[in-house]
């Protein structure tokens, strides 16, 4: 019986320690930095970025790349190919190379030139690298790849966000409360605002704060920022007062919920 137990446990220690020296294989992925340039300038200006995208697959990958200008209709993002739109930011773009060739496990950059129009609206472009695996024997392209930088402008201080109503969703045992807040940037330039809300009982006592997910906001665009209370609340009325900042500036609002029994 003592020699078996001993038996199993040597056998045991080799199996940990045969695993611990095994080395995890890498996953497969590609990657473009930087994803996001946030860029100071005047009309007439010019910028000039270096974008890099890594290979960490076991093909080679071929990419073309386009800039477009990125358009916002009724508080939404979308895309349009240069020269679409009048004074468009995309229609100024350089890229030199305009197209790569990244081999296994390699990298690859790329120089980005935009000019600011003297009269333009815009304030946001995305350079697209757009691709996939070159097929050795007829240098076809396949399993098709697409990532893109998004590129903003700030020309003035115009720097306005206005807040709607906090909404709250229903409390469960199984999930705790959602504060949520819609965002209208009605000013000219992009903002980040970062957010808190605070939670108060109907004695004024605090009883909860969460933090609001940073997102960015392009001119004329409207996003839902949301913060999950940290813990259950008891039935009854609160109060909530939550703050943003953005650009020197803070913003502030109330709100009020109630959770039934």
């Amino acid at each position: 019986m003592k020699f078996t137990l001993k038996l199993v446990i040597s056998y045991t220690a080799l199996w940990i320690v045969a695993s611990a020296q095994t080395p995890a294989l890498p996953a497969s992925s590609i990657a473009l930095s930087p994803a996001i340039i946030m860029v100071r300038c005047k009309p007439r200006q010019s910028t000039t970025q270096i974008l890099t995208i890594v290979n960490h697959t076991a093909s080679e990958l071929n990419f073309d790349l386009a800039t477009e200008d990125v358009v916002v209709l009724d508080g939404k993002r979308s895309y349009s190919p240069a020269g679409r739109i009048a004074n468009g930011i995309a229609a100024t773009a350089v890229m030199s190379p305009a197209s790569v060739l990244v081999k296994a496990g390699g990298e690859a950059s790329v120089q980005v030139t935009l000019t600011l129009p003297p009269e333009t609206g815009q304030r946001a472009v995305v350079t697209f690298f757009r691709g996939g695996v070159v097929s050795p024997a007829n240098g076809a392209i396949g399993l098709g790849a697409s990532l893109g930088t998004l590129i903003t402008f700030n020309a003035s201080n115009d720097y306005i966000v206005d807040a709607g109503p906090v909404q709250a969703s229903l409390q469960t045992p199984a999930a705790n409360m959602i504060l949520s807040e819609e965002l209208h940037n009605s000013g000219s330039e992009p903002v980040v605002p970062k957010g808190v809300v605070v939670i108060l009982n109907a004695s004024g006592k605090r009883v909860g704060k969460a933090l609001f997910s940073p997102q960015r906001l392009l001119p004329g665009e409207r996003l839902m920022f949301a913060a999950t209370n940290p813990a259950q609340l008891v039935p009854g009325a609160y109060r909530t007062v939550s703050s943003f900042e953005f650009e020197g500036k803070v913003l502030t609002s109330a709100g009020e919920f109630t959770i039934p029994d």
